[in-house]
């Protein structure tokens, strides 16, 4: 089950529609305004992607579980699934198209997200088109003041109709540009803890540990020298696993997760995909980390 109609849905009613441990696309409001062409296009929503913005705030989760009549973990496994499905698709440097949004490609090793232009999410919008202004050329007999009245009747009756419509969008324009301005604070928050985390690599897992991480973890391999479990860390990070040093067990040995889950019908949906695309040799174990 494809996640690309449950986002465009979203897309009508959030500023922010996030994929839990994929990223984020966020909304914000163009106002009404002349193209290259000197048409006039109605306001709408313009689309980006952000992949730090990976907190899941259920709201995904509960949309599909919503339409389709099934429980918050079902809809999750499912959102699980299709993440799983994306991380490939961009290890194996495929774009990953989501329907009637956009695309994230690749440039140079770079992820790169192109929204489509073919959808207006802005339901203020809805049933207003493009307004082109057609040059009237006039006969040179006809007097100048008459084209002037005209014309004047013409801008005064564009300036009036423009007043209006601006009324009744103001206010939902307000609501929409403070809640694209929370989501920039969002951002940034998002931002500077992964500036923290590249300066001081050491802390993250202090930080990371503090948080309920779950006691299920899918272990990657465990290493008589510290240092390659954090050669093995930092390689996991890079492929975009959530990895996280878990402690050293009765051997002496230093144990690296691919990720960690606070329950075990979750470790065994994440050790299934890992199994099939990384490691065979992949396990859980139940451990509790202070």
């Amino acid at each position: 089950m494809k996640l690309d109609k449950y986002i465009e849905g979203l897309l009508y009613r959030y500023e922010c529609v996030v994929i839990p441990n994929f990223g984020a696309f966020i909304t914000s409001v163009n106002p009404a305004k002349p193209n290259e062409d000197g048409v006039f296009v109605p306001p709408s929503k313009s689309i980006s992607f952000n992949s730090k913005l990976q907190k899941n705030d259920g709201v995904l989760a509960n949309y599909i579980a919503e339409v389709n009549d099934i429980s918050f973990d079902e809809a999750m496994k499912i959102i699980k699934l299709n993440v799983s499905n994306f991380r490939n698709m961009i290890l194996n440097k495929e774009d990953v198209t989501f329907d009637k949004v956009g695309v994230i490609s690749h440039n140079k090793n770079i992820l790169e997200f192109k929204s489509y232009k073919s959808v207006n999410y802005l339901k203020q919008a809805f049933g207003l088109s493009n307004v082109s202004i057609s040059i009237i050329k006039r006969s040179k007999k006809r007097s100048f003041p008459d084209f002037t009245k005209y014309a004047a009747a013409l801008i005064i009756g564009f300036l009036i109709s423009g007043f209006v419509y601006n009324n009744e969008v103001t206010k939902t324009a307000k609501k929409n540009i403070i809640a694209y301005e929370k989501a920039n604070l969002l951002i940034e928050e998002e931002i500077q803890k992964a500036t923290f985390v590249i300066e001081n690599p050491l802390p993250l897992v202090k930080m990371i540990i503090s948080e309920d991480i779950g006691v299920f973890h899918v272990v990657a391999g465990s290493f008589s020298i510290e240092q390659n479990s954090f050669t093995r860390l930092n390689q996991l990070k890079n492929e975009g696993y959530n990895a996280r040093k878990i402690g050293q067990n009765k051997f002496g040995l230093f144990q690296v997760a691919y990720s960690s889950f606070s329950s075990r019908s979750e470790a065994d949906i994440a050790l299934a995909e890992i199994r099939l695309s990384d490691n065979k040799a992949a396990w859980i174990l139940n451990k509790k980390i202070n």
